[in-house]
């Protein structure tokens, strides 16, 4: 696979996409059956007075930057799409490999891949996709929020080209009127389909770790001022001071290996100064009729301790920084007596979402979570996690589940410092890989068969159990296993330590199920058989 990015015209993506869904009910490899339809509302009121079917979406990063990534993320149930940050120098060439998300994630990549011309080509036919495929699909609307992020000084924003890929997004009648062409040309079924030419109306604004909180607000105020739109600043961890940063990340989640220099707390944005921030540029906002708020949070710059990655610096995401970003939320939203408006990312995942949401945040987005296996599916257990809580809590929308934000996220910051699937040895086994090589034209083995001693193919009696099929399974278990009845009651499970379910939330009871197939499959596997089977052995 290569590692450039191409982008595509209009026309080619909607074709894929409908020959996809025609042959294979699924679209940019998302199954249909993972789609998020319109169904029960979450509860979301309107954001920036637009329509939001959920409150959550893929944060900008590097699978916000191609207009298929865009549309996987929005089938799947992201709603908010926070779209890649994009600066004026777009021509850097990006070190590789530039992201490593093996357990907490971490990158030394800061720009867009493409140019901004390409960039703004992607939104636009993402843009127009996610209309044209919402009415394909029966959906009406798609009831979603496309953000811009733009970075990384105001002098760069206000170049002209940059300026061009921002006047494009408040105004896409140009391309949008060649892909209405396309539209009548070739797919008059779906040219009716009405596409606004604004494709945003809000921005995040992600400034360079060190830039200097004047500096960050004047890049807000032409935002708010020149731009009139609904304006977020990305604030960093380092707000909370290095003391207790380390305290959090060394001393409670045992993150020991880490190395922050005291230059990059020095240079950061100061706790009391982005407090002046963000009461300067509210009533500039409101006055306007806009919202100002703040993003919790950016990555966290750090030494490259553990030298995967090109270069003497990089970031770090994902569930690391979810207890710390908690702890300055708490703090924040304190200072400003629960009113600040808050975007969530640091470390959002399936298990703390319906928290974040509980204390008030609006939207959470993430990266980390979405670069693991699964990818932007995992959001279907986003959506799950939310409406779970909703009904436990008798909330008929997000208001009523925030309705108490103070007291909420007092509790998630103590929680999450307790919580030990935030702490570095959460994963005592390691992650679920495998130390086969992977050729060319190999499939992988799964790392639960080889963690066990005699490489039982679990995941294939798992499919059969799925399927109903006890007796399949158990065949299976016999090939490699003569005494599933007592492995499967006192196997040491190692292939539970190594099972992909751990990066979701928990493994699969392997054992338990290797004791239903033999306790259920038994009836289906007279003993003669079972003898043959056993006398020829695993090869059997």
């Amino acid at each position: 696979m290569s590692d450039a990015m191409r982008v595509q015209p209009f026309g080619v993506q909607l074709r894929r996409a409908l020959a996809e869904y025609e042959r294979q009910r699924s679209i940019f490899a998302i199954p249909a059956r993972l789609f998020h339809e319109p169904g029960p509302s979450l509860g979301v009121p309107t954001l920036f007075g637009q329509a939001l079917a959920t409150p959550f979406g893929p944060s900008a990063g590097p699978h916000t930057q191609l207009s298929q990534n865009i549309v996987a993320a929005w089938l799947a149930g992201g709603r908010f799409v926070e779209l890649k940050t994009v600066q004026v120098k777009d021509d850097l060439v990006i070190p590789r490999p530039c992201i490593d998300m093996t357990d907490e994630g971490y990158n030394v990549e800061w720009s867009q891949e493409l140019s901004l011309d390409d960039s703004a080509h992607e939104y636009v036919v993402a843009w127009a996709l996610v209309h044209v495929l919402s009415q394909a699909l029966g959906w009406g609307g798609p009831a979603a929020i496309f953000d811009m992020s733009i970075g990384y000084d105001l002098a760069g924003i206000r170049h002209p080209r940059m300026t061009r890929f921002m006047d494009t997004l408040a105004d896409a009648s140009g391309p949008l009127q060649d892909i209405r062409a396309v539209l009548r040309r070739d797919f008059p079924h779906l040219a009716s389909v009405e596409i606004p030419s604004r494709i945003t109306s809000s921005v995040t604004v992600s400034t360079m770790h060190g830039c200097p909180a004047d500096e960050i607000e004047r890049i807000a105020r032409y935002c708010l001022e020149e731009r009139g739109l609904h304006t977020v600043v990305k604030l960093n961890p380092t707000l909370l001071g290095k003391d207790e940063v380390l305290a959090v990340l060394r001393d409670g989640l045992g993150f020991t290996g880490i190395d922050i220099a005291d230059e990059t707390f020095a240079r950061d944005l100061q706790y009391g100064k982005a407090v002046e921030l963000i009461a300067s540029l509210e009533p500039v906002a409101a006055a306007r009729g806009l919202t100002f708020g703040v993003k919790l949070s950016n990555t966290l710059a750090m030494r490259n301790h553990a030298g995967r990655l090109p270069g003497g610096e990089m970031y770090m995401s994902g569930r690391a920084l979810y207890p710390v970003t908690m702890r300055l939320y708490d703090r924040l939203l304190h200072e400003f007596g629960g009113r600040l408006h808050v975007s969530y990312s640091a470390g959002a995942d399936a298990g703390n979402v319906a928290d974040i949401l509980a204390c008030g945040a609006l939207p959470v987005t993430g990266c980390t979570d979405l670069l693991k296996p699964g990818g932007v599916a995992r959001m279907g257990q986003w959506i799950d996690a939310v409406a779970d809580r909703m009904r436990e809590r008798g909330a008929a929308t997000l208001a009523d589940l925030s309705r108490d934000r103070l007291a909420a996220v007092r509790v998630a910051a103590d929680a999450a410092l307790r919580d030990p699937r935030y702490k570095k040895g959460a994963f005592p086994h390691g992650l679920p890989k495998v130390s086969s090589p992977l050729g060319p034209w190999d499939c992988v083995v799964a790392p639960c068969a080889e963690a066990c001693a005699v490489a039982q193919d679990v995941p294939e009696y798992a499919w059969h159990i799925a399927r109903g099929d006890d007796r399949a399974a158990l065949e299976t278990i016999l090939a490699r296993n003569p005494l599933p009845g007592v492995t499967g009651h006192v196997c040491t499970r190692l292939c539970e330590t190594r099972c992909t379910r751990n990066d979701y939330e928990e493994s699969v009871g392997i054992r338990a199920l290797k004791r239903y197939a033999e306790e259920h499959g038994r009836a289906g596997l007279p003993w003669p058989e079972r003898r043959r089977r056993l006398a020829r052995g695993p090869a059997g």
